[in-house]
């Protein structure tokens, strides 16, 4: 879907990796910023190919998700102001296995 809609960035919200992971073996052209808020996760993901991951604080809800995933995009250079960024999370927020949301984001 990423390269689909020309998207900056895929951002995955995951406190067991398993979401970054999954994004990561598709070998999009896009990088995937992992946002997590487990240490052992952060580290785990600096393996996986084409994923950068950060230590997060946990969200929630849905508009505080989309904006940390904006702010973080831009801050780290993967994203620019106006470009489409694509956000994966699973609700409820912090359910290890749950990934069931996809959402297009703007760079504000």
């Amino acid at each position: 879907m990423a390269t689909t809609i020309a998207a900056a960035c895929i951002v995955t919200y995951t406190s067991s990796g398993s979401t970054a992971q999954r994004a990561s073996r598709e070998r999009p052209p896009v990088p995937i910023l992992c946002l997590t808020g487990r240490t052992q996760t952060a580290r785990r993901m600096t393996l996986a190919w084409g994923v950068h991951c950060f230590f997060s604080h946990d969200v929630s809800t849905i508009d505080e998700m989309v904006a940390y995933a904006q702010e973080s995009a831009k801050s780290t250079g993967i994203a620019k102001s106006g470009e489409r960024i694509v956000i994966t999370a699973g609700m409820p927020f912090g359910t290890p296995g749950a990934t069931n949301m996809l959402r297009v984001a703007w760079v504000d």
